[in-house]
């Protein structure tokens, strides 16, 4: 056999060996989805572990905390969120330091968003109706359908004059995984 093939053949082996311990940690690393199930008659975003035996209710669409401020319906509003966190998820983002807030976007159009950063918006979950105070509004939307449970970590801050409160959730946490590898994430 040449030496290139010796040395190519080396190589991969060194490649593949380094990289096996990596995709066995990643394999066993318990997960978690989301999901939108109906829960005493109203649609609820759930996380759940991929196993069914832990379930946390992340946001309740009750129907009057969404009265008149969207056009679309608390079960809508449920898949489609749903979704999309399920998207954010798979993406890669680090889901042990991700905040809803209530923001405006696009001319003021009022919205509610998952972040991973101060108050900025990463991803939009849904937007809301145009309004007067606009932010205000998305702000009390958020804090009416984000389960109360989740918003102990409630960070208050002021961007050129526009106060904005968001909610920081840490999933790994709560779903005590906190043995996630960092690789996972963005």
């Amino acid at each position: 056999m040449k030496a290139t093939h010796i040395s190519t053949l080396l190589v991969t082996g060194a490649i593949s060996l380094a990289a096996s311990p990596a995709i066995a940690d990643l394999s066993d690393v318990p997960q978690f989805n989301f999901a939108c199930q109906i829960t005493d008659g109203v649609p609820t975003t759930v996380a759940q572990s991929t196993d069914g035996e832990k379930t946390l209710s992340v946001f309740n669409w009750k129907q009057d905390a969404l009265a008149s401020k969207t056009l679309s319906s608390p079960k809508e509003l449920c898949d489609n969120v749903t979704a999309k966190l399920e998207g954010y998820s798979a993406d890669g983002y680090d889901l042990s330091h991700i905040s809803f807030v209530g923001t405006q976007i696009n001319e003021g159009l009022p919205a509610i968003c998952a972040t991973t950063g101060r108050g900025k918006c990463s991803k939009v979950l849904f937007t809301l109706k145009p309004a007067n105070n606009s932010e205000t509004v998305a702000q009390d939307v958020v804090a009416a359908i984000l389960n109360p449970e989740l918003q102990d970590k409630k960070i208050e801050f002021n961007d050129r004059g526009v106060q904005s409160t968001s909610y920081q959730v840490d999933f790994w946490d709560l779903f005590n995984l906190n043995l996630a590898p960092k690789i996972l994430f963005k």
